[in-house]
C-alpha cells in the first residue's frame, strides 16, 4: 500500500524479525490495513534486515529505512512494534540501532524522536520487559482501540505540548499502558509496590470486542511468496478458546471464543483462491468454527486449497477429514499435550488417549500419510513415568499408520502470564534436558518417526521474558550487544530468582496492573485444579460466568 504523506499521521509500522516471518503474521497485516483504511494516516512497514545477528555491531550494517517509501524510521510521528513473541524483544536494540533512534526511553523525553509504541500478544501479555524502551503499550486487540489512539495523538499534538503531556494525553486511553508513568519497588525478585505518578491510572484495561463482526474480518492484504505460507491467503474465522487448557496463553487472552460470521468467512475464502490458489484458516480453535465444513467446502469449490492452523481432537470425523483431503491439506497436526492421563487432566486437555488414537486412525482412514504431534515436557507433577507415556503413545500411534511418516514435536512449558501456571517455576534446564532424551531414547530408530524439540536454552530465555518485571530491559541490551549466552551469565542471579521459583498466590506479578476480564482469582483456582489433577468443562458462553470475562 503507497499513501502520500501530506498532512497525514505517518507511522512506520516495525515486526521485529525478517520480512518472511512478519509477512506471515495476520496480526502485523491487519494491523497495517486498519491504520492505512484512515484518511487521516498514513502507515508503513519495516523489518528486522535479513542477516542481522546477536552481538557488537561490526560497523557495517545498513541503516534501516521504511520499506514504501525507504524513508528513515526516525522521520515517522510513530514507530509501532508488532510483537508476538517473546523472543523477538531480543531484536529490538538492534533496530533501534539501525534506525539511529536512542534505545532508551528516558533518553527521548527531549529532542524531536518519534513516539514508540507497542502492541501484539507478547506485550499484552506483560509489557514491563520493553519498560525502559517503549513510550506506550497499546494492549488488547487492535480493532476499534487504534482509532482512538490516533484520535488522542491528534488532540494532543494540535498545540505544543512536550513529550510528558504527550504521554499523559496517551494514558487517557483506557487500554494504554505508559511504563515512564509507574515506579516499581523490589524485594529481590519479588515487586512489594507499584506507584502511578502524575495522575496515571491505577489499572490498564485490555481493549476487546465481544462483537468481531462489528469490524473488517482479518485476511491477507498483501501477497508475497517470501513467507512461511509462500503466498496463502490467511483468513481469521474466530478468536480465543474456550477450552481452558491451562498452559494456554492464547487460549485465556482472548476469552471468549468468538466466530466470524460464515458468510462473511466464506466470501473472504472464495476471494483468497481467486487471487492465491491457497487459503489459510487461522485462528486459536478453528476447527470449533461452527460452519467449518461448510467454509472449507467453498474454498474447495473455488478451486484452492485450504489449511488450519488447528485441529482439535475431539472435533475430527470421517466427514471433516474427508473434506481437507479434498482441500489439498498435507500433514494432520494433533496435540495430545501429554502421553499420560494424569498429565492431561493436570492440563486441563480434555481427551484421554482412546480420543487420540482415534483421531490418528481417521487420519489414516482418510488417506493421510503425514502426522505430526505436538507434546510438552516440564509439566507440574510431570514424573520418569509421564514423560515415558509419550513416547509409548507415539509408537502405538506409528504401529496404527501403514506407511507414511511421524513426525514428532517436543516443548518444555512455558508457564506464561495471564494463564493458571502463571505462578509455577520454570523446569529445572537440566532436567529438561534429560526429559528431551528420555523421550529419544525410548522412541529408538525408526525411519517413520522424526523427533523435534526446542532447545532447552531457548526456551530458558523464553521463560525470563514472558514473566520478568522490567529490570530485563538490562538482559535485552546485554543479548544484543553480547550474545544470548554472554548475557545470562551477566544476569544470572536474577534471571535464576525470576524463573525457578514458586511465585505466591498473594504475590504483585508484573502484569498484575493490567486487566483482560480473567480474574486472577479464577486463575488461581485452576491452577490449584490442576496441580489436583482435577478438569473443568468448556466455556458455556452466555451462561458461565466462572472466569470473570463474560
Amino acid at each position: 500500500m503507497r499513501k502520500d504523506r501530506g498532512g497525514k499521521i505517518t507511522v512506520c509500522l516495525v515486526y521485529p524479525n525478517q520480512y518472511r516471518l512478519g509477512m506471515t503474521n495476520l496480526g502485523f497485516q491487519t494491523v497495517y490495513a486498519i491504520l492505512n483504511s484512515f484518511d487521516d494516516c498514513v502507515c508503513e512497514r519495516a523489518f528486522l534486515p535479513d542477516g542481522v545477528v546477536f552481538g557488537a555491531s561490526s560497523g557495517k550494517d545498513a541503516p534501516l529505512y521504511s520499506l514504501e517509501s525507504q524513508a528513515p524510521l526516525s522521520s515517522f510521528d510513530v514507530v509501532a512494534f508488532s510483537i508476538s513473541f517473546e523472543d523477538d524483544y531480543l531484536n529490538i536494540p538492534k533496530i533501534f540501532s539501525l534506525a539511529g533512534i536512542t534505545l532508551k526511553a528516558d533518553e527521548r523525553a527531549r529532542g524531536n524522536w518519534p513516539l514508540v509504541v507497542a502492541g501484539g500478544a507478547a506485550v499484552s501479555l506483560n509489557p514491563e520487559p520493553l519498560a525502559d524502551f517503549i513510550d506506550v503499550c497499546v494492549i488488547g486487540e487492535a480493532e476499534g482501540a487504534l482509532r482512538e489512539f490516533i484520535d488522542v495523538y491528534i488532540r494532543a499534538i494540535a498545540r505544543p505540548c512536550s513529550k510528558e503531556a504527550l504521554l499523559n494525553e496517551m494514558d487517557s486511553l483506557k487500554f494504554a499502558y505508559v511504563p515512564s508513568l509507574y515506579d516499581f519497588e523490589y524485594d529481590g525478585p519479588v515487586i512489594t509496590g507499584v506507584t502511578p505518578k502524575y495522575g496515571a491510572k491505577k489499572s490498564v484495561l485490555a481493549s476487546k470486542h465481544l462483537n468481531l463482526d462489528a469490524y473488517a474480518l482479518p485476511s491477507s492484504k498483501v501477497y508475497t511468496p517470501h513467507t512461511a505460507f509462500k503466498g496463502a491467503s490467511l483468513i481469521e474465522i474466530e478468536r480465543g478458546c474456550g477450552r481452558g487448557c491451562r498452559f494456554c496463553a492464547a487460549g485465556f487472552l482472548y476469552l471468549p471464543p468468538r466466530y466470524r460470521n460464515v458468510d462473511a468467512v466464506k466470501a473472504a475464502v472464495k476471494e483468497g483462491a481467486a487471487i492465491s490458489g491457497k487459503v489459510g484458516l487461522v485462528g486459536a480453535a478453528v476447527s470449533e468454527h461452527p460452519a467449518i465444513k461448510e467454509v472449507i467446502e467453498a474454498g474447495i469449490a473455488a478451486g484452492g486449497s485450504v489449511t488450519l492452523s488447528s485441529l482439535r481432537l475431539d472435533m475430527l470425523d470421517s466427514g471433516l477429514m474427508g473434506l481437507l483431503k479434498k482441500a489439498g491439506y498435507k500433514t494432520v497436526t494433533l496435540a495430545p499435550e501429554a502421553g499420560s492421563q494424569k498429565m492431561r487432566d493436570v492440563i486441563n486437555k480434555g481427551i484421554d488417549e482412546a480420543g487420540v488414537l482415534g483421531a490418528a486412525r481417521l487420519a489414516a482412514e482418510a488417506g493421510f500419510t503425514k502426522l505430526k504431534l505436538y507434546f510438552l515436557v516440564g509439566l507440574p507433577l510431570e514424573e520418569d513415568a509421564d514423560v515415558d507415556a509419550i513416547a509409548d503413545l507415539c509408537l502405538r500411534i506409528r504401529a496404527g499408520m501403514k506407511k507414511g511418516s511421524l513426525t514428532i514435536s517436543v516443548s518444555p512449558l512455558v508457564p506464561k502470564p495471564v494463564t493458571p501456571f502463571q505462578w509455577h517455576p520454570f523446569c529445572d534446564k537440566e532436567k529438561i534436558e534429560k526429559r528431551l532424551a528420555r523421550v529419544k531414547k525410548r522412541l529408538g530408530i525408526d525411519a517413520g518417526i522424526t523427533l523435534g524439540a526446542v532447545s532447552a536454552t531457548g526456551a530458558f530465555v523464553q521463560a525470563y521474558l514472558s514473566r520478568a518485571d522490567r529490570r530485563a530491559g538490562r538482559f535485552i541490551i546485554d543479548a544484543a550487544e553480547n550474545g544470548v549466552r554472554s548475557a545470562i551469565r551477566m544476569n544470572e542471579d536474577l534471571i535464576i530468582a525470576s524463573i525457578y521459583r514458586q511465585r505466591s498466590k498473594d504475590e504483585l506479578l508484573p502484569w498484575d496492573i493490567i486487566h483482560h476480564g480473567v480474574t486472577k482469582a479464577y486463575l488461581w483456582k485452576e491452577y490449584q485444579k490442576g496441580l489436583n489433577g482435577r478438569q473443568t468443562p468448556p466455556c458455556d458462553v452466555g451462561n458461565c460466568f466462572r472466569c470473570g470475562v463474560c
